[in-house]
């Protein structure tokens, strides 16, 4: 049986950089059943690839605080998804709940190794870069793995192509709890989800 503290609600980077943005999706956040959300910080370059296009779609360390401590206030968990040890760096000191590694960080070994040493809950993504022997060598580089958590990560709008049974697939492979990340408009398929039981 779900319940809200299964559910997490993912902000990504759809701020486009924009406190006002943030603020909004904050707020509804606040204002929601949702117990769980995560910002994304992306890739150095694809921030300097960004701002060469006039676009600066970082959100300040400032913003992260606040967001924070407003989530704690009203008993909420904020958690960072990331992809790149460049980026985290800059926020690696701020009191996260939880952290998502992304698929394309998934052999990026200095990124794992600054995750591990916050102790907290990680989920990690298996979308772009995440064959089994790729999340095999991330899990045994982390070693303690009772604080992981799997996503399965298919990232496609085709429902045809979502491949829910890939959940008990990772999970006998894997022996570890296994997520699913939505990345689907179609609200029918959260009822076929059902039948795998995703944590």
């Amino acid at each position: 049986i779900w319940t809200m503290k299964n559910f997490f609600l993912e902000a990504g980077i759809n701020h486009f950089g924009k406190i006002r943005e943030a603020d909004k999706i904050l707020n509804f956040f606040f204002d929601s059943e949702l117990k769980n959300i995560t910002f994304m910080i992306h890739t150095k370059k694809f921030y300097e690839h960004q701002k060469k296009k006039g676009i600066n779609f970082k959100l300040s360390t400032d913003f992260y605080k606040k967001a924070i401590k407003e989530s704690h206030l009203k008993k909420k968990r904020i958690g960072l998804s990331v992809c790149d040890d460049q980026s985290f760096k800059e926020v690696a000191d701020l009191k996260f709940d939880f952290y998502k590694l992304l698929g394309v960080g998934i052999n990026n070994l200095k990124l794992i190794s600054m995750l591990k040493s916050k102790k907290k809950p990680i989920f990690i993504s298996t979308s772009f870069n995440a064959s089994d022997q790729n999340i095999k060598r991330c899990l045994n580089f982390f070693k303690n793995n009772a604080r992981l958590t799997l996503l399965h990560s298919p990232m496609t709008y085709s429902p045809n192509e979502l491949n829910l049974s890939k959940i008990n697939v990772m999970r006998k492979k894997f022996k570890l709890k296994v997520g699913y990340s939505n990345h689907n408009n179609d609200i029918n398929n959260i009822f076929v989800l059902s039948a795998y039981n995703p944590d």
